[in-house]
């Protein structure tokens, strides 16, 4: 008889309980240094060239994408390079509850990803 060696489908995934405390301390500490601009608040006379936008955006920058929609709204975060950060789009509705679900997930997310 041959047996093979196979992993239940039903493993529980342990995670080091110091290493999600110190991802919430980093998250907490990312949510209390934020900052919004838009690019609208960043221009200066009316024109901001594409040379001031590159050197706007730092390596340790989380960039968030937004597609708006009426009722829900899709969030992609990824980092400088164009690489995304998240496994799949995140879903929030319109409303302030979403908005906050939203920037938890965000901070989070810059938190596990060294990014501010």
């Amino acid at each position: 008889m041959n047996i093979k060696g196979s992993k239940k489908k039903n493993q529980v995934l342990s995670v080091n309980i110091f290493e999600q405390q110190e991802s919430i301390a980093k998250a907490e500490a990312i949510k209390a240094e934020l900052k919004a601009s838009t690019w609208h608040e960043l221009e200066t006379k009316g024109k901001f060239d594409k040379n001031d936008k590159l050197s706007f955006v730092s390596d340790d920058m989380l960039i968030l994408g937004c597609d708006i929609g009426s009722e829900t709204h899709y969030v992609r975060a990824i980092d400088t390079r164009g690489r995304e950060l998240s496994k799949s789009a995140f879903g929030i509705s319109n409303t302030a509850e979403g908005f906050e679900s939203m920037l938890d997930w965000s901070t989070k997310l810059a938190a596990e990803n060294d990014k501010k």
